[in-house]
Formats: C-alpha cells, structure tokens, sequence
C-alpha cells in the first residue's frame, strides 16, 4: 500500500527539483542526437531528467512500472498497481532551438485508477498539478474549470505534421474556430486548455506525452479522448481530442469517420 496524499507531494517535489536541473543547465546543452527523425530530438538533459526521475521512483515504489519517453519501450496492454508515465522534457526542439517552451511531466495511475498529473512549464516556473481528488492547482492556487464556449470563440491548438495532413479535417475545424496556434509541447498545450486560453488540442501523441494532461484535464470536466469518440489507449500512441465539452461535440460533427 501507498499513502496518496505523500504520492502527490514526492511527484512534485520530483518535478521541481528536475526544473531547477533544467533552468540550471539549459545553456549546456549537449550529445543532441535524433530518434525517428531530423526534428525528433533527445539531448543530456532529456536523459538525465528521466534517470533522476526514474531513480526516485525506483527507490520509493519498487514495484511501480514506469512508462517513459527515454526509456526502453514496452508493449504492454494493461497495468496492475502503480504506472508513472514520465515526459521528462516534453518539446525537446523547443528546448534545443529556444531555450524555451518546454515542460517536464509526470501522470501516475493506479491500475486504471488515475491518482495525479503533473506539468511543469520549466522556464515560467509555474507547475501544473493535482487529480480527481484533489482538484487541480498551479504552483499553490487552484484552477477553475474554463468556460465551456462554443468552437468558433476559441484557439484551437494543433500539431503542425497532422495539421497539414488533415488526416482529421484539421483544416476545417479551424476554419469554424477563432483560429490555429503550435505551442511544440503537448504538456503547454494542455496547460491552454485547462486555463481557457485555447478550446481544443489535436494531436497524435504518445502515452508520456498525454498521461499528465489527461488527469489534469478530466479532472476539470475537460473532454480527452480517441478521435473517434472511444478511451484512449494509455499503453499506445493515440490520436487525441482534448476539448471543451461543447467545443468537443462541434468538433466530431466536424470530422468524418
């Protein structure tokens, strides 16, 4: 067994501390090597990040399985107890390119239970945490669920890769919204959503990229789900909708399947 309440509190102690690293270190950045392709970027940092993570983890819940972005990849279709999905830097060409507009995430599950998230905007210093529990803050003020307006008064946030596919018709869905923005992080992202800045995000994304966002978000009445309607699959790559409730339903009369 696990004290929740002392979960929460080690996830963003964790964090934190992983955010100074970063801030400390993001003018030394270095061995930046490409994964899937010319933009897909890791670097120490990401590296390092995940392993100081991963070594807390491992030395607080030994039993915990940890899903992470630099880590050997598992294919796994369930869980049983304990999962932490790690983003140790989530737009790591952000990082590379900007030395800005990145953050480092955590989402943890018990099961399918979800317990907490967490997303750090590094360079703003602002941490986005919380669960269903406990209701969702930044740094020590809580969040308020964002008004629930219609498409075309809000930002939609895409990823530009799908956005000019248009596998989703990304394109029409803006043209019914106020308008497109590309943030490069779907941890940012998500922090748009849950301040009502943006309406919506679209994207494909991995289980370390929307683990965090998911829990924060449904935990504030936000819709996260499949393009087609159905849960998402925390284990594979999704194709993901993350929406206000109204927003949500305009959207999938958009789209057709």
């Amino acid at each position: 067994m696990y004290d929740e309440k002392q979960l929460v509190s080690r996830v963003t102690t964790w964090v934190l501390a992983c955010a100074e690293y970063a801030r400390q270190n993001v003018e030394q950045i270095q061995d930046i090597k490409q994964k899937s392709g010319e933009y897909d970027l890791v670097t120490n940092l990401d590296t390092t990040i995940e392993a100081k993570i991963e070594a807390q983890i491992h030395k607080h819940y030994p039993d915990a399985l940890i899903i992470g972005e630099e880590a050997p990849k598992q294919h796994l279709t369930t869980a049983q107890g304990l999962t932490f999905f790690v983003d140790p830097i989530d737009g790591t060409l952000n990082l590379v390119k900007k030395r800005d507009c990145f953050a480092i995430m955590i989402g943890v599950y018990d099961g399918e239970r979800p317990i907490c998230g967490a997303i750090m905007d590094v360079m703003k210093n602002q941490l986005y945490w919380g669960g269903p529990n406990i209701g969702v803050y930044c740094n020590d003020t809580p969040v308020t669920p964002p008004e629930d307006s219609l498409l075309k008064d809000g930002l939609v946030g895409v990823s530009w890769r799908q956005f000019l596919g248009n596998r989703f018709n990304e394109i029409k869905i803006a043209q019914k919204s106020a308008g497109i923005r590309v943030m490069g992080s779907a941890g940012l992202e998500f922090i748009e959503i849950m301040n009502g800045k943006h309406i919506a995000y679209l994207a494909t994304l991995n289980p370390w990229d929307f683990a965090a966002g998911q829990i924060l978000a449904e935990s504030l009445g936000l819709k996260v789900v499949k393009t087609d309607g159905n849960r998402l699959n925390r284990f594979k790559t999704n194709h993901i909708i993350a929406a206000t409730p109204t927003a949500y339903q305009q959207i999938r009369r958009l789209q057709h399947f």
